[in-house]
């Protein structure tokens, strides 16, 4: 368990300002930016998006270190380490490092890694020198709430020694497990997960059973990546589920890999308000703020995706508020139009 007090916060507020994205690559194609234009370059279409939010996650698919030893696979990535000022500079302070490609430099380079992030002020999730430490929450306070984050790696074939350093694997009851530990020290439990298929741009039943079987042990949240592309979106039992939220800093050219999105919310004592999504368009492997047909065609993916999963998109001049389907609003399961 790592804890970590974000400090200098009016602990009586109790109100938290939270955002979301999916994958962010500083290798190969965005390196090459990087090396022309600086650190801040791929972020500096949504500075202002992500630096209004008192914690900002995403997903770092790529080890940062000096030392290390590229594995002999197909696609291996790493960064400097001073690429993460980027990151740290958007406003970005939560990073999952449970993914598929964190250890593509070897054990050093991840320990590495996760030791960088601690320095810069950063709170890595989803990692360890062994297993129980990776699989156990990163315990973040701020503004008067207590955050359990957790990451995972839940991909076909791969699983990872107990006693080595690596990402966080785990079986569902194992997670099970882990959050039922946290669930009553802590007002809000988010779960990250690196899965699915790639590409794959609506969830398997494999996912959906397990995430409904989190959100039942107590999670509040769950946020899902690895298939670099939107998937759906779920309103269940009163918490959202964001099965995919694509790639966020990636060199994938086909539209529908950079169609991307910005989930955020509000973190209350005891509830999650104002979750929506803003759409967002990858130019020149950037993030951008997605603007007339662009948003429009983004919004009505994730509307057709997320169609039976008890979602209802209201439209704004800047962003999508995400409510629970009229169907059921009607019915009181929420207390409007009663």
């Amino acid at each position: 368990m790592f804890v970590f007090l974000l400090t200098g916060w009016n602990v009586q507020a109790k109100e938290v300002k939270f955002c979301a994205v999916g994958d962010i690559l500083l290798d190969r194609g965005v390196k090459n930016r990087i090396r022309k234009n600086g650190v801040n370059y791929p972020f500096q279409k949504v500075f202002s998006l992500i630096k209004k939010n008192d914690l900002a996650f995403c997903n770092l698919e790529c080890p940062v270190s000096l030392s290390g030893t590229p594995s002999k696979k197909t696609f291996c990535f790493h960064a400097k380490p001073t690429y993460l000022n980027g990151v740290k500079n958007a406003g970005f302070n939560v990073i999952s490092i449970a993914n598929n490609h964190i250890l593509d430099w070897g054990r050093d380079a991840f320990l590495e890694t996760k030791t960088l992030l601690e320095k810069n002020g950063l709170y890595p999730v989803g990692g360890g020198k062994t297993q129980i430490k990776a699989r156990g929450p990163t315990i973040i306070e701020c503004k008067g709430l207590k955050f359990a984050f957790f990451g995972y790696v839940l991909l076909r074939g791969m699983t990872y020694r107990a006693d080595r350093p690596a990402p966080a694997w785990a079986g569902t009851d194992e997670i099970i497990k882990e959050i039922k530990k946290i669930r009553n020290k802590v007002d809000f439990v988010i779960v990250s997960l690196h899965w699915g298929i790639e590409f794959k741009q609506i969830p398997t039943g494999t996912q959906v059973k397990r995430a409904h079987r989190l959100i039942d042990a107590g999670a509040d949240l769950i946020l899902g990546h690895h298939s670099h592309v939107l998937q759906s979106i779920e309103y269940y039992k009163g918490k959202y589920i964001v099965y995919s939220l694509g790639n966020f800093v990636f060199d994938q050219h086909k539209l529908y890999r950079k169609q991307s999105m910005i989930f955020g919310c509000t973190f209350k004592k005891e509830e999650i308000t104002s979750a929506y999504f803003i759409p967002i368009l990858l130019k020149d492997f950037r993030p951008h703020p997605a603007k007339g047909e662009n948003a429009k065609k983004i919004i009505k993916k994730v509307k057709l995706l997320s169609n039976k999963y008890n979602i209802k998109l209201i439209e704004t001049s800047d962003k999508v508020f995400l409510m629970e389907s009229y169907s059921n609003l009607f019915f009181g399961r929420s207390g409007f139009f009663k």
